[in-house]
């Protein structure tokens, strides 16, 4: 003689998966609306004497196994007697501009605001995040 007892977790395991793609929808999303700010603020500090780095810049949203990731990008090209460089480091990281062109611009364009506005971004996709699931 046997007594026996089945509990079937489908239905649970199918509803943690539907909160889970919910949760990385919005988490998304908040990406998307932080690496927008991001490249908006850090346009506005970015060298601007042809436009070309301005004009290059773009963020990315990635998103692989629940992982969401984001990022903002400059690429711009120059030549120079020795060949090409890269503009976009050179002008970032080395403050290859002294006397910039366009009041307001700096070096570090892109780290600055991204170091001035990083908690407030994870806040604000938790919050989106927070809000599908509620």
């Amino acid at each position: 003689m046997s007594n026996g007892m089945s509990f079937d977790t489908k239905g649970f395991t199918a509803g943690v998966a539907l909160m889970q793609q919910r949760a990385v929808s919005a988490a998304k999303d908040g990406m998307h609306d932080s690496m927008d700010d991001l490249l908006r603020r850090s346009r506005e500090l970015a060298p601007l004497d042809k436009g070309i780095l301005r004009m290059t810049a773009w963020s990315e949203v990635t998103e692989k196994d629940g992982v969401v990731e984001g990022a903002v990008y400059y690429s711009a090209v120059e030549k120079d007697g020795n060949g090409r460089f890269n503009y976009a480091l050179r002008t970032h990281e080395m403050g290859e501009y002294k006397n910039p062109t366009t009041p307001g611009t700096q070096p570090k364009y892109l780290e600055r605001p991204y170091k001035e506005n990083v908690e407030r971004y994870r806040d604000e996709i938790a919050a989106a995040i927070r809000k599908e699931l509620t």
